[in-house]
């Protein structure tokens, strides 16, 4: 947690480390935001991050480097089909051997806040505008959410901070998505529910 001044506290849970790009991915790179989302949420935890690596899943598709590629494969294998939550749960869940990851479509703004701050990112969805031109077709897309920035109240958050999978969300996708600052305002209207500000689409994953 880093403060800024007398003003702004940032508290990024993700903070020096490595951002995980779905634009290099060798399976579905352009709809893969999902497992690579997954993915980045689990490198943040040693615990998680171990039982990844220790999955006989990832050993057996161990012909892909990354470990995203890994995951996406064993779900389509699986007959899951990655861009649905609920199939996305289930295969993240079983190639971790365990209920690990629980998805909801109305978990609060302050169970979310509390996750972060106990070290857990959460993996969200949302629809963007075309950007920066808004009558471009919106973009259905998946990110992890690793922190927030506040004055004094984390519950009442400046800002939002995500590892975007596929580059700076603000600014068209162009460069690294890593630590990137969305205004609550705009986070609130992105990411579903839109323009609700209390509760979201989020998977979140199990204490550690």
């Amino acid at each position: 947690m880093e403060k800024i001044g007398d003003l702004m506290i940032i508290h990024n849970i993700s903070s020096g480390k490595d951002n995980y790009s779905q634009r290099n991915n060798e399976v579905r790179p352009l709809s893969s935001c999902n497992t690579t989302s997954m993915v980045m949420a689990t490198s943040y935890s040693n615990e998680l991050w171990g039982r990844f690596w220790e999955s006989p899943f990832c050993n057996k598709y161990k012909q892909f480097s990354q470990p995203e590629d890994r995951l996406q494969q064993a779900l389509i294998d699986w007959k899951l089909e990655p861009t649905s939550h609920y199939d996305l749960m289930k295969g993240y869940n079983k190639f971790m051997g365990g209920s690990i990851d629980s998805f909801s479509v109305s978990a609060p703004l302050k169970e979310l806040i509390d996750e972060l701050l106990s070290g857990r990112p959460w993996v969200a969805s949302g629809t963007f505008p075309g950007w920066p031109e808004p009558e471009k077709k919106p973009l259905g897309h998946i990110v992890c959410v690793v922190g927030m920035h506040y004055e004094t109240n984390p519950y009442k958050p400046a800002a939002m901070i995500i590892d975007d999978p596929y580059g700076n969300t603000m600014n068209n996708w162009k460069g690294s998505g890593n630590d990137i600052v969305i205004p609550f305002e705009k986070f609130a209207a992105w990411f579903k529910p839109v323009n609700n500000g209390e509760i979201f689409w989020a998977h979140c994953f199990m204490p550690f």
